[in-house]
């Protein structure tokens, strides 16, 4: 045991010397040899570079390394001192060197391992060309230098990143290494390195694409660089991206002065197809193959070679090729089961943009039995024109998914494709497009197509189309377009002149869209209008070029077609037949110089109109129209105007609440001529009316007719979007009406009045009327409110039996033709019941005051004020006379006797009322006259 102390005692005696040795050592060293090791890179990186070298520290250690001795140089800073703010080039957090701990007593020295930790390594290029960078001083190396090789065992690189951004270029790279295991070698010929990398490329960016961003990758490196001939090369190297390999081989030189490099560098492997795609692609084309859903890889050579600088670009090419199944086409549902690629790429003789060309030898695509081939080539970036050509038959349904047609509309039906194409490529950040005009030739013919689409009237089938596309004028020539509508025939046969450069982008007025097309319906049903159902809300729309194509047919500046359409169907029971009308466009303002039609009853229309049309639809439409019947009924004319309107509904009321679609500001002016007139028992001629319908209110104007051998006028105004009935406020005037004339239509509709061969003279009047018109278009009495001033001339009743009932104490020969003094009266009609106050008739039997009311066809009551003795014993020849000739200066004075005339159940009764009790009820009537005058806002002294 004592021994075994004692040699415990020698172990932890000599521990604690080394120890102190190991922490002494290193102060020693850094107090003898700091300075010097300061010193001594100084002199070395002096010699080797004109940038400036920042302070660092110096610190040694025996631990970190033991047995072997570290010099660790902290804080290292390269700045560039040509600019006005010095900036960092080159940065590390540590540089460790290891050597042998006795080496440094030596003269010549082994370095056993270097560890650089925290490593920044910055380039910049301004946009003026001017470089920042690492640079060093030309070397002149004798042949006696690094007569032997130094081995360097292993090199350790932690957290080292490298940024380069070239602003005259446009470009910009930053790399990120976790960790590098290296080794080198320096033997006569320079630096040999080999070992293996890890870590992740931040970004690889240009003008227009950021790739590989935050891509792990991992790399075996074998380098070796020459400080003779300035040449760096690689040989048996791989960067391994995306799980795939890459090989590296190639080198590089430099150049005196600041010409640059001399690259010739090679890469070769293969990559997923959407990465790699995108990055070939211009803006417009990137979607069809930088999507995700594309799985197949693309195979790849690409070599690098030529001068390369801050402000010169080295020649590029790459050669790929892509077999990929079940790709799915961007944003839709369209699968192809075969992709075959195969192309080129090429930056041309200025190594630029300008200059850079894209080759697709083969493009193949298979779905079923739906084949597309294209080739062609893409040239100049910056202006890109494409110069292809495309074969192939698709599937309608395909054809519209891939061209993300809304609502995938086209579902049956196949197109065959036989195009050649040399165009430009005009999105929308291209600065300068390319001056090349669109040469298009080529063939698209659709069979048996079907379309639905989400609208009145949408269906089409049996569509065969036969479409030309003509190199001269930049013409899509439709040779005939025929199919079905919702089963009806149509055909559609024009040019449109430069409606390709306007799908391409070029949508100016340097290159107005010229359609001029003849098109024939054979049936158009507008009989059942609905408004649009609600959607719901679909993903954001990727614009193509199939809707520049629709918008330039739509909304090109220039616009002119023929339209023949055999039959409109319409709500009305009234339809449009031999409809031929010219549309001309010009920008936004589309007119209607001419539209011609019958109606199926007889009817003959002309008019003209305009509108304003663009991409939120139709705004301020405007349309004037005469229409000409020899028989008119007019219950069929308001049909028709209502139909006319709920068409124009069904548009103007959007499907969603942010749709800007609503027409706005409308107006249609409406004139109407007619021989001939029937409206129920209303029967006229020489019939004419003017309206204007406006914001689904129809304002008449005017309308006048001869009928009931007088002149009937009136002007008011319809409210025609009214579910349940149509409002109707109408001031109408009457001259000269016959009396017999206006019972007998009273007698038609069942009205319980005299009968016309009763009654004889004629009217004057002037009517407030309000009302609401029912299905058939005729005045629901139950809703009818008529104030009527009148002066009534020449009155004679003849046989009356309510009035020979009431006054059989009178003989017959006296009551059974009753004259009358001219007369002035009011009514008011309400819900059926006439009221009818103050009404002097009197006659040649008698004076007569009348006060009373009357429900149609039901009960009446009146109040009669009169004289028994002028009954009993008046002249009657001699008043006869008098009222004949128009004298009235009878006196009316005398007795008055007050009666109540009652009917009930079809029957006149009679009874003598006093005087008190007789001006009760008439008061009462004259309250509810003014009451009811009141309630319905009816001015008596000018009726409106």
């Amino acid at each position: 045991m004592a021994r075994v102390a004692h040699w415990v005692k020698i172990v932890l005696a000599a521990a604690g010397v080394t120890l102190l040795v190991s922490l002494l050592f290193p102060l020693l060293l850094t107090t003898v040899y700091k300075e010097r090791v300061i010193l001594a890179v100084r002199e070395e990186f002096a010699s080797h570079s004109e940038q400036r070298l920042a302070d660092f520290g110096v610190r040694f250690s025996l631990l970190s390394h033991f047995p072997n001795l570290s010099i660790q140089l902290t804080n290292v800073s390269i700045l560039d001192k040509h600019r006005e703010k010095p900036m960092e080039i080159v940065g590390i957090d540590q540089a460790n060197l290891v050597i042998g701990t006795t080496d440094l007593f030596r003269k010549s020295r082994t370095v056993r391992k270097i560890v650089l930790k925290g490593i920044r390594y910055k380039q910049w290029v301004d946009s003026t060309g001017e470089k920042s960078a690492l640079a060093w001083k030309a070397a002149n190396h004798s042949g006696s230098e690094h007569g032997n090789s130094v081995a360097i065992p292993e090199i350790r690189i932690e957290d080292a990143t490298v940024t380069i951004v070239n602003g005259y270029k446009k470009n910009a790279f930053a790399l990120h290494i976790q960790q590098a295991d290296l080794s080198g070698k320096l033997v006569k010929d320079g630096l040999q390195l080999k070992g293996t990398l890890g870590g992740k490329i931040e970004y690889v960016k240009n003008r227009t694409l950021t790739m590989f961003r935050n891509q792990p990758f991992r790399a075996n490196v074998h380098y070796a660089y020459n400080p003779a001939t300035k040449t760096g090369t690689f040989r048996r190297s791989e960067v391994i991206l995306n799980n795939s390999p890459i090989s590296l081989t190639g080198s590089h030189r430099k150049l005196p002065e600041k010409q640059g490099s001399d690259l010739d560098i090679g890469l070769r492997g293969v990559q997923p197809a959407h990465k790699f795609l995108a990055a070939l692609l211009p803006d417009s084309l990137k979607r069809y193959a930088g999507d995700t859903a594309l799985k197949g890889n693309v195979a790849f050579q690409f070599r690098m070679h030529g001068r390369s600088s801050a402000t010169v670009r080295a020649h590029n090419n790459i050669n790929f090729r892509l077999q990929a199944r079940d790709y799915r086409w961007p944003k839709t549902p369209v699968v192809f089961q075969n992709v075959q690629l195969r192309g080129n790429w090429n930056n041309g003789s200025a190594n630029a943009r300008e200059t850079s060309t894209l080759t697709l030898h083969q493009f193949q695509l298979q779905c079923g039995t739906d084949t597309l081939a294209m080739q062609g080539t893409l040239t100049n970036l910056v202006s890109p024109v494409i110069d292809a050509t495309m074969r192939g038959n698709l599937s309608l349904m395909q054809l519209a998914q891939m061209m993300n047609w809304p609502g995938d509309s086209l579902y049956r039906g196949t197109a065959a494709i036989d195009l050649a194409v040399r165009s430009p490529l005009l999105y929308s950040n291209v600065a300068n497009p390319s001056p090349i005009e669109p040469f298009w030739q080529g063939t698209l013919r659709i069979q048996d197509g079907c379309l639905l689409f989400p609208t009145p009237s949408g269906r089409f089938t049996a569509l065969n189309a036969d479409i030309h596309f003509i190199p001269e004028n930049n013409m899509l020539r439709i040779r005939e377009v025929v199919g079905k509508m919702d089963g009806r025939a149509f055909k559609i046969n024009g040019e449109v002149i430069n409606l390709l450069r306007y799908a391409l982008g070029d949508n100016t007025a340097t290159h107005p869209v010229r359609t001029n097309l003849a098109a024939h319906w054979q049936e158009l049903d507008f009989s059942k209008p609905t408004p649009p159902k609600a959607r719901a809300s679909a993903p954001k729309k990727i614009p193509t070029a199939t809707d520049s194509l629709l918008a330039g047919l739509l909304f090109g500046t220039e616009y002119s077609a023929v339209i023949q359409i055999d039959r409109i169907r319409l709500p009305a029971g009234e339809d449009l037949k031999d409809l031929s009308f010219v549309v001309n466009k010009k920008g936004a303002q589309v007119r209607v110089p001419q539209l011609l039609c019958q109606t199926t009853l007889g009817g003959k229309i002309a008019g003209l109109g305009h509108f304003q049309l663009n991409q939120d639809g139709i705004q301020e439409p405007y349309a004037a129209l005469r229409l000409s019947y020899d028989q008119l009924k007019l219950q069929r004319l308001l049909s028709l105007l209502s139909g006319l309107n709920k068409m124009q509904a069904t548009y103007n009321r959007p499907a969603a609440p942010k749709r800007k679609s609503r027409i706005s500001d409308y107006q249609f002016d409406i004139e109407v001529k007619a021989r001939k007139l029937d409206y129920n028992a209303l029967r006229g001629h020489d019939f004419g009316v003017k309206t204007v319908i406006r914001d689904e209110t129809a304002q008449l104007e005017r309308l006048t007719m001869n009928a009931f051998g007088g002149r009937l006028g009136a002007r008011g105004l319809m409210k025609l979007d009214e579910l349940k009935g149509i409002p109707v406020k109408l001031n109408v005037t009457l001259q000269k009406m016959d009396l017999n004339q206006l019972f007998r239509a009273a007698e038609e509709m069942n009205i319980d009045v005299l009968k016309s061969e009763n009654i004889r003279g004629n009217v004057d009047c002037s009517m407030t009327l309000r009302t609401e018109l029912d299905n058939d278009f005729l005045p629901d009495m139950n809703k009818t409110t008529a104030y009527t001033k009148a002066a009534i001339r020449q009155m004679e009743l003849i046989e009356v039996q309510p009035i020979q009932q009431a006054l059989r104490f009178l003989p017959k020969a006296k009551t059974n033709h009753i004259y009358f003094e001219d007369v002035d009266a009011q009514f008011l009609l309400h819900k059926n019941r006439i009221l009818m106050p103050d009404l002097n008739l009197t006659s040649n039997l008698s004076y007569l005051q009348l006060d009373g009311d009357y429900t149609l066809n039901k009960k009446a009551a009146f109040l009669v004020e009169i004289s028994v003795l002028d009954l009993l014993f008046g002249n009657n020849k001699r008043r006869i006379r008098q009222i004949q000739d128009d004298d009235t200066t009878r006196m009316t004075g005398g007795l008055k006797n007050h009666l109540m005339l009652h009917r009930d159940l079809g029957k006149y009764r009679m009874k003598m009322f006093g005087r008190r009790d007789f001006e009760a009820h008439r008061k009462s009537l004259h309250y509810e006259w003014q009451t009811e005058l009141s309630r319905h806002k009816i001015d008596t002294t000018f009726a409106r």
